[in-house]
């Protein structure tokens, strides 16, 4: 991004525009990025569901899976570590074959993720938490 030495960043509505540059930049990117990455773990867990699709979700939903095993997920995944990424993309996964967070689905996601699945959730909920005002920023409309 090029601008000029004297451009005031505490200007709302430069604030505005570089949110809203940002904001289409990063679903740009994701949406290349995140199918691309369904599809990985897809092939290398040997599930497959019935696509992705990239859109902006409600507050606090990273991602969800319908019953026909479509997934939807937030652009703004791309901004958080790989492995955050990657575990909301397996939990999705894993309603391909359960559509609950019963206990069964936890046992499974645990086979994808290779680790309890609950302990990673909680120590990965920890860690995201920092992240969450950049999303909340990059997302608010004013």
């Amino acid at each position: 991004m090029i601008y000029h030495d004297s451009t005031d960043f505490e200007i709302r509505k430069i604030q505005k525009w570089l949110r809203e540059i940002m904001r289409d930049t990063i679903l740009r990117i994701a949406k290349v990025v995140l199918p691309a990455r369904v599809k990985y773990w897809e092939d290398m867990k040997g599930l497959h569901g019935t696509g992705v699709t990239v859109k902006r979700l409600r507050k606090n939903v990273l991602g969800y899976c319908t019953f026909n095993n479509h997934i939807a997920l937030q652009p703004f995944l791309v901004i958080f570590k790989q492995e955050w990424t990657d575990g909301v993309i397996l939990h999705e996964m894993a309603h391909y074959k359960y559509k609950h967070h019963r206990k069964s689905f936890w046992n499974f996601l645990s086979t994808l993720i290779g680790e309890d699945s609950k302990m990673v959730k909680a120590k990965d909920d920890i860690a995201m938490s920092p992240y969450y005002n950049y999303y909340l920023y990059l997302t608010k409309n004013k």
